[in-house]
């Protein structure tokens, strides 16, 4: 997927209405924009009565143009007013030219019997980064995803079928570059049988588009002094050429696992296991947590503090795009879970330039424009020093809505859903699949439990387990210091990170660190390690340091993160190593045979999501997004490329391409 900085959009305002610079067309008709949208949008798919008797448990929209947002605040109302509380409506969109919230907020202003939605939207909107963003509203009965980018880069990397399209967008004759065979192609791909659309233009370009794709398309009268517009259904074949819509043979979602009484199973109740617990609670499933230790967070998510940010890099990487994109996801997550902030801080995390090098890098990310100005900006030293309340002595980046959170506080939250059992002192010892059952028997020190979706979620130990046991998973340890606050200097206001990080005090006591160590296995708290921490804080924060080390510091906690090779989370259904070698055999001789779509040879119903590193509060919240939708056949939070990039079939994959299985 192209990652190329996001330009907002510059408007023009005619008695409050927004008027768009770049293509010179309306946001909403002024007449009655609302009337508009239930006329040409609501009506023109049947949404009323559809929705009303849909019996699945999500229903999918996706749209050409978000533009205000007015046609999805008009879709949410009706979908609250018409389907059972326990549905979800998924919304996706896209928009090359995001509004500011600012001018969000002053165009939805229109609307008063929007409020309800508008509120929540504005609270969520993202800044002006191209990738896809979840938004989830109204506790999870609405789930918004925007993405912001062009619309044919967007499209093609959607996993996810649509029930009705909402062909918007400024008309084709002032932005004809959408209106591409590429968008058509796209939308087809992503329809089945019965795929409704609706769109304000009758264009020729617009009907035969669409009609060359495969839909049904039919002239209707337009809304107020339009004469025409076009509605019609999809009659065609979804195995068009959709330009990289048509996933890897190897990476398909898996196929949906029927629902029974049984709760969904998590092994472990750290981060990982928590989030998607929560995710899945949140769609209506049963769930039970089997955490090994006595609470929850007792490993690698159990630290009093950890810092809430996403490396700036020069490239957007995969990596990369997925840290920032899961930093808001996670920011969103705790505005909604914690608005008291008890248990996460927004303060702001400082990243510091200990040297000349750094600085120039500093420089080098902040003129890509990759990261806008409200997600990340420079700061010189005395700016950064008014900032975090002690002396910075460099120039620094800082990330202003970003925080710290306490881990284990957030895995109690999260677990505290009425559809979440925990079950502590756990150990899950064997694993066995029963094919005549179509369900796994999880053998315990504690007992059996039985289950036909299972999510493997406790970090290095999964290697424990036969099934596991493949992953290339590596436990790395770290070790954190506590300290009291000085009491000769004012305490430190934001996180601060260079090699390390720090967090302001919170009940008292600083928290610093972390060392990072393969393969060390000790997990004793070691005098030597505190040095450690105090001379990586001493980079970025000499004064503080000096003040700490004069102190008598035997406080601390040792934890160990879970990595995998390539350093990105494992996130789906776990193959069959013999089997799935056997399918792709001939990856070894050609990467780009044509294979069949038979579905990958995989577990069925067994899932991981893992590997984490340091990085899991921005990345375990929307992984669990991301795994939930896989078991839940939902339209996926991330783009193509990031899903695959994190499938844990993709080490077999590569080792088949290298020859080295």
């Amino acid at each position: 997927m192209k990652h190329t900085p996001i330009e907002a959009a510059t408007l023009s305002w005619q008695d409050n209405t927004p008027i768009s610079d770049q293509f010179d067309d309306i946001y909403f008709n002024k007449a009655g924009g609302l009337d508009e949208t239930d006329y040409v949008f609501l009506r023109g798919n049947r949404l009323q009565q559809r929705f009303a008797e849909h019996e699945g448990p999500h229903f999918t929209i996706a749209e050409t143009g978000f533009g205000t947002g007015l046609n999805f605040l008009c879709a949410r109302q009706l979908w609250l007013q018409q389907s059972r509380p326990d549905q979800q409506l998924h919304f996706i969109s896209v928009e090359k030219f995001p509004l500011s919230r600012d001018d969000l907020a002053r165009a939805l202003a229109h609307w008063p019997q929007l409020a309800d939605g508008a509120g929540q939207l504005i609270a969520q909107y993202p800044p002006a980064l191209a990738g896809f963003h979840r938004l989830i509203l109204d506790g999870g009965r609405v789930r918004l995803t925007l993405m912001l980018g062009d619309a044919d880069d967007c499209f093609p990397q959607l996993d996810g079928r649509v029930d009705a399209w909402f062909l918007d967008g400024f008309a084709p004759a002032k932005n004809p570059a959408m209106w591409s065979d590429t968008l058509f192609r796209a939308i087809a791909a992503h329809s089945a049988p019965g795929t409704s659309f609706a769109t304000f233009t009758a264009a020729g370009l617009v009907r035969r588009g669409l009609q060359q794709v495969g839909f049904d398309v039919e002239k209707v009268p337009g809304f107020g002094r339009k004469r025409e517009m076009l509605v019609g259904r999809f009659a065609g074949s979804t195995a068009i050429d959709s330009t990289g819509v048509r996933n890897a043979p190897w990476f398909q979602r898996p196929q949906p696992q029927p629902q029974d009484d049984q709760p969904i199973t998590l092994i472990g109740g750290g981060l990982a296991g928590c989030c998607t617990a929560w995710a899945l609670a949140q769609r209506g499933r049963r769930v039970r947590i089997l955490e090994r230790g006595p609470e929850l967070a007792g490993g690698g998510s159990g630290n009093r503090q950890g810092a809430l940010y996403a490396k700036p890099t020069l490239q957007m990487t995969k990596q990369a795009r997925l840290h920032s994109l899961g930093m808001l996801f996670s920011q969103r997550l705790l505005a909604q879970l914690d608005p008291q902030r008890q248990l996460h801080d927004d303060c702001g995390v400082m990243l510091t330039a200990p040297n000349d090098k750094t600085a120039t890098r500093f420089e080098q990310v902040l003129a890509s424009g990759h990261l806008p100005a409200q997600l990340l900006h420079g700061l010189d030293a005395a700016q950064a020093s008014e900032i975090a309340g002690l002396p910075i002595h460099s120039p620094a980046l800082l990330f202003p809505a970003a925080g710290w959170v306490n881990p284990p506080a957030l895995c109690r939250r999260l677990a505290e859903h009425p559809l979440i059992e925990l079950i502590s002192d756990c150990q899950v010892e064997k694993l066995q699949y029963d094919p005549q059952q179509q369900s796994w028997q999880l053998e315990c020190n504690s007992g059996r439990y039985r289950a036909r979706q299972v999510v493997i979620a406790n970090a290095a130990d999964a290697r424990q387990l036969e099934q596991s046991q493949m992953l290339p998973l590596k436990a790395i340890r770290g070790q954190v210091t506590h300290a009291p606050v000085p009491a000769d200097l004012p305490a430190l206001k934001t996180v601060v990170c260079a090699d390390g990080y720090i967090s302001p005090p919170w009940q008292g006591q600083y928290c610093f660190g972390a060392t990072f160590d393969i393969g060390d296995t000790d997990s004793n708290l070691r005098s030597s390690d505190v040095q450690r921490n105090l001379a990586t804080l001493a980079v970025a924060l000499p004064e503080l340091a000096d003040a700490l080390a004069e102190q008598p510091l035997h406080e601390g906690r040792v934890g160990y993160r879970c990595a995998s090779s390539d350093y990105l989370p494992l996130v789906g259904e776990l193959p069959r190593p013999a089997d799935f070698v056997e399918q792709y055999d001939k990856l070894r001789d050609d990467a780009r045979w044509p294979f069949d779509d038979s579905p990958p040879a995989r577990h069925p119903g067994l899932y991981v999501n893992l590997a984490h590193g340091s990085k899991g509060l921005i990345t375990a919240p929307l992984c669990a997004e991301l795994l939930a939708a896989l078991i839940c056949d939902e339209p996926l939070p991330l783009d193509r490329e990031i899903c695959d990039a994190l499938d844990p079939s993709r080490f077999l994959v590569k080792k088949l391409i290298r020859q080295a299985i």
